[in-house]
């Protein structure tokens, strides 16, 4: 499962052409917006969306492996199982947050798909 995140992860960060889809788009619609596209006065440019998709896919990754390490580390003795209990309860979590967002985004896209042109 851990592997199959892994998977999903490098295929949002760049592997494949979401990460340059949505940064050559940003920049030719900065182009044709005169660039005036992200920088408001004051205001920090906002990452882009496949950069948080990447960004939250790392974490739920990060936060398996350590559940995933701590359990075995409990079953070895090596780890309390308060601990064991804490990562694994933050890795639930954190898988529960990631499959929202994306039933959250794959709903989106079915209602864009569905939208007369």
């Amino acid at each position: 499962m851990i592997n199959a995140l892994h998977s999903i992860s490098s295929a949002i960060s760049g592997s494949s052409g979401v990460d340059t889809l949505g940064s050559t788009s940003s920049a030719s619609a900065a182009g044709l917006a005169g660039g005036l596209m992200g920088t408001t006065p004051g205001m920090p440019a906002a990452p882009s969306f496949s950069a948080v998709m990447a960004d939250m896919a790392t974490d739920t990754i990060s936060s398996l492996k350590n559940a995933e390490s701590l359990s075995l580390d409990g079953i070895r003795g090596k780890a309390d199982t308060r601990q064991v209990v804490d990562a694994v309860m933050s890795a639930d979590q954190t898988l529960q947050t990631a499959i929202a967002i994306r039933d959250k985004v794959v709903t989106a896209y079915l209602e864009i798909a569905r939208m007369a042109i």
